[in-house]
């Protein structure tokens, strides 16, 4: 029986939502950095949540970082 094992990863886009994984590419950080910075307030909380999976709107972290600059 031919089986193919796939790696199962979390989206890195969407049209209306970030995931975790997007903003670490976005600002090229590594997963423990994110961790971080959601603990510390530099990223706003979570906003969306769809099939127990948790992300951002795009809108959301684009106001973060306008109130950053």
């Amino acid at each position: 029986m031919d089986t193919l094992l796939r790696i199962r990863r979390a989206p890195a886009t969407g049209t209306v939502v970030i995931w975790p994984s997007g903003v670490e590419t976005m600002y090229d950080i590594s997963p423990m950095t994110r961790w971080r910075w959601e603990k510390k307030g530099k990223l706003p909380p979570r906003d969306v949540n769809i099939g127990g999976k948790t992300g951002w709107r795009p809108a959301t972290l684009k106001a973060n970082e306008d109130g950053l600059a």
